[in-house]
């Protein structure tokens, strides 16, 4: 129903505070501290400053009084009567000691300036400079790559490194002149890919699961919307099933899914949208688990890569969370140097698209009711009455009435998005902030999405400790449109006017000035759904998120790093929908409710959760051939939500739209609400060898154990183990200027899912709180528990192929899989002595299959001036419901005889969940 055009209007600021020199000094101090005169004397003159500043603070105080003076008879004051001695030189002033006068003269202090570029000419912002054999601390290169550093011989030995180049040793010359020192990159970093998993870093060379990274620049290339349709557009395997029931709606969370579904929903929720959750991916951010709510208003622009995980030997190390796929973000990290300020706009255009939509207009559709006979009769008295009404409405045509329902709740949705970040800092202490306001306009008129994000990360580095902290803070506001919903719309005729002969929106149509519309319209005339529209009334929601994730990282040895890591959660939604005493949805209520219309329906929910772990990684090479990888994580989990609403009526007045001008609960009403508490617990075990970069093996067991499972069945194992081999290095392909890259894998495991009620397997109770006996107050069963329900397990096959050829101006990454969901948690019919018509049980299966082809292909690839290149991806799954519960055939017998409104997903065995089925529809006037 829409087309999405994007214009993108990006502005991006670099602000690189630096100083500026000055020709003259202007200073006048009485008593002052050194260090505060010669910090002045540094901003006007714009030269750099080398001292100690504990040294310095011995320094006596200054008093001076210049004008337009010179920087030498400025220092000259300063210094004169002090224990120190200065030097300027190339833009620098240098301060120390003056007994250290005495050293310099055997050693005299230089200071070297230079720039740190890439292969390519770039400067590399970040790199670390450092004197060899020397304890002083490096330093790290400006945004611009240049640096300046004070040695203490012409014979000093410079050390330069950078995560992924070689690092470099720069012998200085006597009356060194500025360096160019230009990086090479690590031999064989196009094989060192690194793929981040969420718990572990995995060498790509010897990662033997299926996997998609996407880079920060991929992603802007891919789109700017949010990351789930830049995700779509990039892997097909990501898959967002599109919704004609919601259309474009900017306030639902699109159903996701990867490589199809793998579970059923229970029989009381097949008509809702329960099954969009039991399928949707595990998504982890930076390390912890987060929500595809929070997933769909990050912002972009923090985010450094995306990590996709598909088969088991990627996703088990997540066991009984990783049977729908995992997602794995990764936040830009603090880059140091001095402030760094970027700045960017972007203007989304959301326009609908009826062109699929193909309509009788309003003469032919009247006319194909009248041939199907729905103004006939056989009764005299009821069909005159009809023939009159037929005439009333072919009049209506005649006279021009051709009514566009489609266009009337329709228009081109125009949003904004602003970012801005900031960031800074040196080798040891780094910082950023960033904040995003983002406003999503919907086709529908009155829809929209405003959302705030804020984050604000720190990182500080203690010899072989790092500690980072990440706060995320977000806020969104939800207005649904006033219009109602778009199939409304849909079920109009065309010969029905929406508005009277002096242009105001009409309450009900298809009205004749008399009765005769009783014989066609037994329960009312239809409402006009644009009146609703011209009325006080709102549906509206408000979101707020506060993320904080924090982890230390110990390098205890350089093959051997511990991480500790803990993240706290807190989420607040309130929502407020109000309908006044006019609206349509009141149009039937007699005189004897006349004091009920007018809604108010008020709700909150409340979530805490915390995420803590506890990894131990070791990676080791043994001599030339051996290479081996091991990893251990323990994890904690709890979450608690609580949820309450209540609706009051009776707001006689359109203005009165406050909750407690309502005149009473809604009839036969009350508060409702929910909660619900669970704990999970899990210990991961990964280890991986590769043999002559050539061969390599895989293997990971992990133990969860969740409250959601029966007391019997809490804990349960998953595996994977899986094979691969680097053909390319085998002695037959060296230096093939064919082939660059040929990698064969393929793997098998276990995964689970637990993305189910909290309570399904526990014998839940609730209190009679408006009936008494003799003062004691009664409870009944709610649900009847089972001590045996366990865990859902996923079994996933996995082959595929990694292959770059022709200097790798072409890639290709093929799979093909066979995932089987056994042991569903679905609902088992009882006997009706029981008091329950079913309870839940592990019960159906459910088998996905299908492969993925992706190519790249590289038509110009000249990275210092422009590079061109075309993606093709082509996805097939084939989903197949192998078993389910009677229950479950039972509950489905209302969508397949058309008793229910609204069509359903049915899961029928031997066939697709994504099947369409052709159901009896009852007979009503459209």
């Amino acid at each position: 129903m829409k087309l999405k055009l994007t214009f993108i209007i990006l502005t991006t600021v670099i602000l690189q505070v630096s100083a500026t020199g000055y020709a003259q000094i202007t200073l006048k101090e009485k008593g002052a501290p050194l260090e505060q005169i010669i910090q002045k004397i540094r901003k006007q003159t714009g030269y750099d400053l080398f001292y100690d500043a504990s040294t310095l603070s011995r320094a006596r105080p200054v008093t001076i009084d210049v004008t337009n003076a010179s920087l030498e008879e400025a220092l000259e004051k300063c210094f004169r009567d002090q224990p120190f001695t200065y030097r300027v030189a190339r833009k620098t002033i240098v301060v120390q000691y003056a007994a250290m006068e005495r050293v310099v003269l055997v050693k005299p202090v230089r200071t070297i300036v230079g720039k740190v570029i890439d292969e390519l000419g770039k400067p590399i912002p970040g790199a670390s400079i450092r004197i060899k054999d020397s304890n002083g601390r490096p330093i790290a290169t400006r945004s611009d790559g240049s640096f300046i550093i004070v040695v203490g011989s012409e014979n000093d030995i410079l050390i330069v490194s950078y995560i992924g180049y070689k690092t470099q040793e720069v012998k200085l010359k006597p009356n060194q002149g500025p360096l160019l020192i230009k990086m090479e990159i690590a031999e064989n970093k196009m094989n060192e890919v690194v793929i981040n998993t969420g718990l572990f870093k995995k060498a790509d060379k010897s990662f033997t699961g299926a996997s998609t990274t996407v880079t920060q620049k991929e992603l802007k290339q891919f789109g700017n919307r949010n990351l789930i349709t830049s995700l779509r557009n990039i892997d097909p395997s990501f898959n967002i099933i599109e919704s004609n029931s919601f259309g474009s709606n900017p306030n639902r969370l699109p159903e996701i899914q990867i490589r199809g579904g793998s579970s059923m929903p229970n029989v009381n929720d097949l008509q809702n949208n329960t099954r969009v959750d039991l399928n949707t991916p595990l998504i982890i951010l930076d390390g912890f688990q987060s929500s595809l709510q929070a997933m769909l208003d990050i912002n972009e622009n923090d985010v450094e890569s995306i990590t996709m995980l598909k088969d088991a030997a990627a996703t088990a190390i997540y066991g009984s969370r990783g049977a729908n796929g995992v997602i794995v973000i990764t936040t830009r990290s603090p880059k140091p140097g001095k402030l760094r300020l970027s700045f960017g706009s972007n203007v989304n255009i959301e326009a609908p698209d009826l062109t699929q939509y193909s309509l009788l207009n309003a003469r032919d559709k009247l006319n194909l009711e009248f041939i199907a006979g729905y103004y006939n009769n056989a009764r005299a008295e009821t069909d005159l009455p009809l023939k009159r009404y037929y005439n009333y409405l072919l009049n209506e045509v005649n006279r021009g009435v051709e009514t566009d329902w489609l266009a009337i709740p329709l228009h081109t949705g125009i949003g904004q998005r602003h970012n801005l970040r900031i960031e800074g800092g040196d080798e040891a202490f780094r910082y950023s902030a960033s904040g995003q306001v983002n406003n999503i306009q919907g086709v529908m008129k009155g829809s929209s999405r405003n959302t705030f994000n804020g984050g604000i990360t720190l990182s500080y580095t203690y010899k072989n400790v790092r500690f980072r902290d990440n706060l995320q803070v977000q806020q969104g506001k939800s207005t649904e449109s006033p219009y109602g919903t778009f199939s409304d719309y849909a079920r109009m005729n065309p010969y029905w006017r929406a508005y009277d002969d002096n242009g105001n929106v009409l309450k009900t149509v298809g009205d004749p000035g008399n009765l005769d519309w009783t014989s066609y319209w037994t329960g009312g005339l239809p409402t006009n759904p644009l009146y609703n529209a011209t009325l006080n009334t709102f549906d509206k929601s408000s979101t707020s998120n506060i993320v904080n994730n924090a982890s230390v990282e110990w390098s205890i040895k350089p093959e051997l790093t511990l991480r500790a890591q803990l993240g706290l959660t807190k989420g607040i939604v309130q929502s407020d929908k109000f309908r006044s005493a006019d609206n349509t949805a009141f149009a039937n209520y007699g005189v004897d409710d006349v004091f009920r219309k007018g809604d108010y329906v008020y709700g909150v929910s409340n979530s805490l959760g915390y995420d803590g772990s506890l990894n131990l990684a070791y990676s080791k090479t043994f001599g030339k051939n051996h290479v081996v990888f091991a990893g251990v994580d323990y994890n904690v989990r709890q979450d608690k939500n609580s949820a309450y609403s209540f609706t009051a009526e009776g707001f006689p007045n359109d203005s009165f739209d406050f909750i407690s001008m309502g005149l009473q609960y809604a009839k036969d009403g009350k508060p409702t609400g929910t909660e619900s508490l669970s704990r999970a617990v899990g210990i991961t075990s990964n280890v991986n060898y590769i043999y002559a970069n050539k061969y390599f093996v895989d293997a990971t067991l992990r133990l969860d154990g969740s409250s959601q499972f029966g007391s019997k069945k809490r804990f349960a194992p998953f595996w994977s183990t899986g094979l691969g081999w680097n053909i390319h290095n085998e002695s037959f392909l060296a230096d093939n200027k064919i082939v660059n890259r040929l990698k064969l894998r393929g793997s098998v495991g276990i995964t689970g899912s637990q993305n189910f009620n909290a309570y399904q397997a526990l014998s839940t109770y609730s209190y009679y709180t408006n009936d008494r006996y003799f003062n004691w107050i009664g409870s009944r069963l709610m649900g009847l528990g089972n001590d045996n329900l366990q865990w859902q397990q996923t079994l996933k096959y996995d082959v595929g192929t990694d292959a770059e050829f022709l200097n790798r101006r072409l890639k290709i990454t093929a799979d093909y899989y066979i995932e089987t969901s056994n042991d569903l948690v679905s609902s088992v019919n009882l006997p009706a002595s029981n008091g329950f018509s079913f309870y839940t049980d592990n019960i159906g299966k459910m088998r996905n299959k299908g492969y993925e082809l992706k190519a790249t292909g590289f038509l110009i690839a000249n990275p210092q001036k422009f590079t061109w290149s075309i993606s093709a991806a082509l996805m097939h799954n084939a989903n197949k419901v192998l078993e389910t519960s009677q229950a479950l055939k039972d509950a489905q017998k209302a969508v397949q005889n058309g008793v229910l409104g609204s069509p359903g997903v049915l899961y029928v065995e031997g066939y697709s969940s994504k099947a369409i089925w052709v159901v009896p529809l009852s007979l009503i006037h459209i």
